[in-house]
């Protein structure tokens, strides 16, 4: 029985190396087309595994774990699809959606991250690796784009969730349950339970899973394993899987006419026991041993460089490319914007000023020395009257309100900044803010000379101007109340804008940032040499 044991997992190591043959040719071919994911394609290990998975790939980031029967069975099914299979997976890495944690419902943005793969890699490949569900793709594709405004991925997400979130047997803009699971069917390729951004939060919504992803586990594999005799007709299969392939059935043949009855069953439960994963341990999630990866830090940091590194090497060769990466550049450009916190940005225009305050964090060593004198070994802890603290003062906030700036956005970014500071314990009740409101030209200048004021103060806030957009008037006004000694302790300016505006030619005497609101439609303008750029997103404010 032993022996016949041992036979299975021969056969099984075959299987595994058969299916990584065919992955790294997959690589090979892929280099071959796109040059510049030579480090991506080789980025992650391969690990077979037996997990019972719904698909044939799946990733943590750091390794590329294979379903080997399912992987030959794709690749029996055609090579072209198994390519798509392996570059569906990698654009997820270059993109990073392993480790985007920020929407809570998983569904809608598992599905997202699918379809903009996808619609990358058509664009990409341009009719090679064509797979043969491509024309109901550009159908969908064509009608997502139509919904959503644009092939973004806050746009689909937007799109998408609302649909997951419409009650059963209700439509959402004309589009029901139905048409969700013909997406699913249609641009899921891999298994993303093994992601990090999986196990990062605890309010994921329930995945409506189409019933024809939820198979039996049994009738899955009699599927998987009976590609391998089929494959052995495949025309497209290489002299030396072909080999393989006949080793492995031949052996397969001499252990069913050796093995059979209970012995059999025993041996497969044995075989069991020696598989290093098994669907009915991992529950929901067969990818989850996965999950727990010490590198996951380091292989998201790769993984951020390896984009930078393609999106700079498709900036340099751009011509050579043509129009088949313009969608991956734009998701490239999204992805590797950076982003900051905005509460820790306005701690940059702090000042230091000493108050009158009881500091328990030092002591007056007067006392402390006195007590020791005095008492031999007991000091004595006076906590000191005064404290030095850094607050913010004097500052300005710029607001653009030119006709291309949406005043409610205007409104939210004032108010948000208020409430920052008055939230802190860091920041002066006593300051001296200014709020300006300019377009071409100065509209109005509001001053704040106590944080208790702000709710007033917003209260009666009115965007006005709406004209064009020039911030040269608030820098010379700003400049011109400095030299009056009305901002002596002025560190820096924050200008809420679009950026479409004439900046000042000289650079000012004070820090300066230009605040951006996230929009994946648009490139963020550049700004000058001496200025900072900010960009932040529009759900924050």
């Amino acid at each position: 029985m032993i022996d016949a044991v041992d036979e299975k997992l021969r056969r099984r190591a075959e299987e595994d190396r058969l299916a990584a043959d065919i992955l790294e040719e997959c690589r090979v071919q892929l280099m071959l087309k796109f040059r510049f994911l030579d480090l991506a394609l080789w980025r992650m290990s391969l690990q077979p595994v037996r997990a019972g998975g719904a698909y044939p790939l799946a990733t943590n980031g750091h390794i590329v774990a294979l379903e080997a029967l399912r992987v030959i069975a794709r690749f029996n099914q055609s090579f072209n699809e198994v390519v798509r299979d392996y570059l569906h997976m990698v654009l997820h890495c270059i993109f990073r959606h392993p480790y985007n944690a920020d929407h809570k419902d998983r569904e809608a943005w598992n599905l997202t991250c699918d379809i903009i793969v996808e619609s990358v890699a058509m664009d990409m490949c341009a009719g090679r690796f064509s797979s043969e569900d491509d024309t109901a793709r550009k159908e969908a594709l064509s009608k997502i784009r139509l919904m959503a405004g644009d092939m973004l991925p806050g746009k689909v997400y937007s799109l998408v969730h609302n649909m997951v979130q419409t009650p059963a047997g209700q439509q959402y803009r004309g589009l029901g349950r139905s048409t969700l699971n013909e997406w699913h069917a249609l641009f899921e390729r891999d298994e993303h339970a093994a992601w990090p951004a999986m196990g990062d939060t605890d309010n994921k919504s329930v995945e409506n899973v189409p019933e024809k992803y939820s198979e039996d586990e049994s009738s899955n594999n009699e599927q998987a394993a009976s590609s391998v005799e089929e494959l052995l007709n495949a025309e497209q299969l290489p002299e030396s899987m072909r080999e393989q392939m006949q080793d492995l059935e031949s052996r397969g043949e001499d252990e069913g006419s050796e093995g059979g009855g209970e012995d059999d069953s025993a041996e497969t439960e044995l075989a069991a026991e020696q598989m290093p994963y098994s669907h009915e341990d991992q529950g929901a999630d067969p990818m989850g041993n996965f999950q727990d990866n010490e590198e996951r830090e380091d292989d998201a940091k790769e993984w951020e460089e390896i984009s930078k590194q393609i999106a700079m090497n498709l900036d340099t060769f751009s011509k050579e490319w043509g129009e088949e990466t313009n969608s991956f550049m734009q998701n490239l450009s999204l992805v590797n914007r950076k982003q900051y916190d905005y509460s820790e940005f306005l701690r940059q225009f702090m000042v230091q000023n000493e108050e009158i305050l009881v500091n328990p964090d030092e002591f007056d060593y007067v006392y402390y020395t006195y007590g020791i004198d005095l008492y031999g070994n007991m000091p004595l802890i006076e906590p000191l009257e005064y404290k030095e603290t850094d607050r913010i003062r004097d500052f300005v906030i710029a607001i653009d309100t030119s006709e291309s700036v949406k005043g409610d956005l205007v409104r939210r970014f004032v108010q948000h900044t208020f409430d920052i500071l008055k939230s802190s314990q860091d920041y002066a009740t006593d300051v001296n803010i200014h709020v300006i409101q300019s377009d071409s030209r100065l509209q109005e200048d509001m001053v704040i000379r106590d944080m208790r004021d702000v709710d007033a103060l917003m209260e009666r806030f009115k965007v006005r101007g709406f004209g064009g957009t020039d911030f040269r008037p608030v820098f010379d006004y700003v400049q011109g109340m400095r030299d009056s000694g009305k901002l002596t302790d002025m560190r820096g300016l924050i200008y809420f804008t679009d950026g479409l505006g004439t900046f000042p030619d000289a650079p000012p005497d004070f820090d300066a940032a230009f605040v951006f609101v996230e929009d994946e439609a648009r490139e963020i303008p550049a700004v000058p040499p001496w200025a900072i750029k900010l960009v932040v997103k529009e759900e924050t404010l």
